[in-house]
């Protein structure tokens, strides 16, 4: 007999953070990667690819299968994989083989020796090494005889699904298929314009999941899930940290508030700082939080490419968030009003703004928005005819 969800729910956070455990394994040890494998072998790491991706897609049919029928689920699924391969393959164009970001290297061979001083804790990339977690798992699937560029673009390809998959779960929470739907196309058509100014970090995209599923478990009220997504998240990217901000302000009618609160402010803090304690191995100064100087924010804001980027990348989308404001569902308002502040002032201090991949996780939650409204009103017409 299967056991209730409720049983099963320690089993899987327990999991979660053994897997998360296991996946930081290069990076805690410092693993070199291996030569990676050729010839007839490297086939069949390619192949091994393919399977991965198509058992990733096996299972989303399987989620859906129950709630959907066939079709729609397999239509679902493979529009799924091709948003995601058509994004992974404009990334590999623009920016992994695209416009040579610096002088003395081409992009990829920066991405190789950025992924070496990660996995190895070298001192000056310690801002990088905070953000180990991606890094990590292709390092793992080096270790495994993947050559760097085919190991990132896997973990790309499958992360990115993750990402687009998670935005229709989040979508779904309220809106229709349609809606939902809606939701994924303007993620996938403002997703390119938000990486035109990068080098190719690997955090994104585990980054911008662990925004995602922190949207699902805000909405859903189940903290132990945000909690672990927070504090997980957190070494892919520290700027998901900022939503325990969002329950602290938001958050305050669930049961047990003050002591929930408590915990997450102070998780965050500690694998926001420990980890930082830990790669730099001494006192932590403000260029260790992100590479930059207080100095930078005057040339940051005077950066002429950021302003248009910006409009196309976090705010394309506001125009539907207010037209459909009235009927806008609250968690989706309150999320957009705080992150679009947050993640600009964030990006002010702390990166770079014409880098708007950073802007991604308002984007997000905009679609989501607009692929509402746009669902309402194809509801209202169909009533009218």
């Amino acid at each position: 007999m299967p056991q209730p969800r409720a049983a099963r729910r320690p089993w899987l956070i327990a999991g979660i953070w053994i897997a998360a455990a296991v996946v930081s394994l290069p990076f805690l040890f410092g693993w070199p990667a291996p030569p990676p494998a050729t010839g007839i072998f490297a086939a069949f790491h390619t192949a091994g690819g393919y399977l991965l991706v198509l058992a990733l897609c096996y299972v989303f049919y399987r989620v859906e299968s129950v709630r959907l029928p066939r079709r729609p689920a397999l239509a679902l699924v493979f529009l799924i994989l091709l948003l995601a391969k058509l994004i992974n393959r404009i990334h590999f164009f623009t920016v992994d083989w695209g416009r040579q970001a610096f002088r003395t290297m081409e992009n990829t061979p920066w991405q190789i020796m950025l992924q070496n001083n990660i996995i190895l804790h070298t001192p000056s990339f310690s801002p990088h090494a905070a953000r180990f977690l991606p890094n990590a798992f292709v390092r793992w699937l080096e270790i495994a005889g993947w050559s760097f560029p085919a190991a990132r673009d896997l973990y790309r390809l499958l992360f990115v699904m993750l990402v687009f998959y998670a935005v229709y779960r989040f979508a779904r929470l309220f809106t229709g298929f349609l809606g939902a739907v809606i939701a994924m196309l303007l993620t996938a058509a403002i997703y390119p314009i938000s990486f035109e100014y990068y080098v190719g970090q690997l955090t994104d995209p585990m980054s911008h999941l662990s925004f995602v599923l922190a949207f699902i478990f805000i909405e859903r009220d189940d903290f132990p899930m945000l909690l672990t997504t927070l504090v997980i998240g957190g070494v892919a990217k520290e700027s998901v940290l900022a939503l325990s901000g969002y329950y602290v302000l938001f958050g305050r009618r669930d049961r047990h508030f003050p002591w929930k609160a408590g915990a997450l402010l102070l998780s965050c803090a500690a694998i926001y700082y420990g980890v930082r304690l830990y790669v730099i191995g001494g006192p932590m100064h403000y260029k260790d939080i992100s590479g930059v100087t207080v100095e930078h924010v005057v040339s940051n804001l005077s950066d002429l490419r950021w302003p248009y980027v910006y409009i196309l990348t976090a705010l394309a989308l506001t125009p539907f968030l207010a037209i459909g404001w009235k009927e806008t569902p609250l968690t989706l308002r309150r999320l957009a009003l705080y992150l679009l502040p947050v993640l600009f002032i964030s990006s002010t201090f702390f990166s770079w703004l014409v880098e708007t991949r950073n802007c991604m996780p308002v984007v997000i939650v905009l679609a989501v928005a607009t692929g509402c409204l746009f669902a309402r009103l194809a509801d209202a017409e169909a009533k009218a005819q």
